[in-house]
């Protein structure tokens, strides 16, 4: 309920991501919209993260402040154990919660993650538009395999994989030389078999 917002952004953003990759073949279009996804479920939880250690650390630190201005005699006369009225205990054990959300942020970095996640998608957008609308590198005079080819290198490079598609390009077409060489080998193999 408290972040509703963020899940109707999260879902209006996929659908709108989704929409983008429409004109996309697969396995492309399963690579980019997996993609798209994995970023904007994990944007939204760390914005969601984010948000609740800071909700906690402003909550618990109004307790702390409380329980140091709100007179003891008050307390007692609300027939509160001695022990429990000792404001010391309180604010230490409050203070320990709140660099316990402290680290966690810390530690976990939500608004930096979020941040470089939303980033990421935002760029990601950007590329399939291009793609799309034939803008930037991909001209109108090029032919389909090409701009598929650099879309997916630029897919790549976004995303920080560490892998070149024209090198991958290289390979397959190696590996299917290979492949029609021992097809030939076999065929020549079954003929001599024959005679």
């Amino acid at each position: 309920m408290m972040f509703k917002h963020l899940e109707e952004n999260r879902q209006s953003e996929l659908n709108y991501c989704i929409g983008l990759t429409e004109n996309l073949e697969e396995p492309t279009k399963s690579l980019v919209q997996n993609t798209f996804t994995k970023n904007i479920n994990g944007m939204v939880k760390n914005e969601k993260n984010y948000y609740m250690t800071r909700i906690a650390e402003l909550l618990l630190s109004s307790v702390v402040i409380a329980i140091n201005v709100i007179p003891l005699e008050l307390l007692a006369a609300l027939k509160i154990p001695v022990i429990l009225l000792d404001a010391r205990i309180w604010t230490i054990l409050f203070s320990v919660c709140i660099l316990f959300c402290i680290a966690l942020d810390s530690l976990f970095q939500f608004r930096d993650t979020w941040q470089k996640q939303y980033e990421l998608v935002q760029e990601l957008k950007n590329e399939c538009l291009k793609y799309n609308y034939k803008l930037g590198a991909y001209i109108e005079d090029m032919e389909q395999m090409e701009q598929k080819i650099i879309f997916l290198q630029r897919f790549l490079e976004l995303t920080g994989e560490k892998y070149s598609l024209f090198e991958y390009h290289k390979k397959q077409k190696k590996e299917t030389k290979t492949i029609e060489v021992k097809k030939q080998e076999q065929k020549e193999i079954e003929k001599q078999e024959v005679a």
